[in-house]
């Protein structure tokens, strides 16, 4: 009994569950067509060394056609592209099962038994994803080496079959961690930046009390300077006229009458040198240290923030 002949094309032979619907799902059955029945793949379905897929059941009646003719053989080629498959004592219940294609079969059948249309539709904010490849797939997969949202047919079939992928559940996820971990990071900055505003605003109010503070004082000294100052000039001019009248008593050429009012004159300028002057100012900056403020603490907690996070 001879090998089974290569595969024809699925234009050449007519083949159950031909796919109904838009080029999509057309393209799609080509993939899923089993190089030996010449039908979509019947589960289980087993994976060659070459990757090729197989229905098990065709795997195994290819394998006893191989056995009939050559006892025990225990190996047949692959009908797609020739390569030896070689079994173990199990024989063909020993290749494993492509879990995968049986699941895009499922999806399939269930595609052509609702007679879906496989012309993509716009897109709705209530509709799934769609992959951009494979119109009428939803996207399920992430592909970690590309970091691009794809679906299963790019993975088993399209540009994505070498790459590795992991489940949208599992990315989804991890990139829920990861906002959770930036989210709880700024949290906490902002937390450190409100209670510096706090110490920022303290400080400001207390530095405003203190202006008003130094402002009321130096009203109040100015004022009690300028009445210093009137103080002194009023006791200058008393004095400058009391020089002037002992100046011209002493150049009295009348000896009487300069007697007479010497007795006077000499009292009042006794008197005026002997005068206590004014109260003495006190120094301008005196009493200014008490308004002197530590910035410190505030500097701390600013240099404390980070916004590197």
């Amino acid at each position: 009994m001879s090998e089974p002949a290569e595969p024809t094309s699925l234009q050449d032979g007519g083949s159950r569950g031909s796919a109904e619907g838009g080029p999509a799902v057309t393209m799609l059955h080509k993939h899923l067509i089993c190089p030996i029945c010449h039908e979509v793949f019947n589960k289980p379905v087993v994976i060659l060394p070459c990757q090729h897929n197989l229905c098990r059941k065709c795997a195994n009646q290819l394998y006893q056609a191989r056995t009939t003719m050559t006892v025990n053989s225990g190996h047949f080629r692959c009908p797609s592209c020739r390569q030896e498959v070689v079994l173990d004592r199990h024989g063909v219940y020993g290749l494993q099962r492509n879990l995968l294609v049986e699941s895009i079969i499922d999806i399939y059948n269930q595609e052509i038994s609702n007679n879906i249309s496989c012309v993509p539709s716009p897109v709705s904010p209530d509709q799934p994803l769609r992959c951009s490849i494979h119109k009428t797939e939803r996207v399920n997969i992430y592909c970690l080496t590309c970091g691009l949202l794809t679906c299963s047919l790019c993975k088993v079939f399209g540009a994505h079959q070498s790459c590795q992928v992991a489940p949208l559940s599992h990315i989804c996820q991890q990139k829920k961690d990861e906002l959770h971990d930036h989210v709880a990071s700024l949290t906490e900055l902002n937390h450190k930046i409100q209670s510096v505003i706090k110490q920022l605003e303290d400080t400001c109010a207390s530095v405003t009390v203190m202006t008003q503070q130094l402002k009321s004082e130096q009203e109040e000294k100015t004022s009690r300077i300028q009445a210093l100052m009137r103080c002194y000039e009023n006791h200058v001019e008393a004095n400058r006229k009391l020089l002037e009248q002992a100046s011209h008593s002493i150049k009295e050429e009348d000896l009487v009458t300069f007697v007479q009012s010497s007795r006077e004159l000499i009292a009042k300028v006794t008197e005026a040198s002997h005068r206590l002057p004014p109260e003495s100012l006190e120094p301008a900056a005196e009493r200014l240290t008490e308004y002197r403020y530590n910035f410190s603490r505030q500097e701390r907690a600013l240099r404390s923030i980070s916004f590197h996070k």
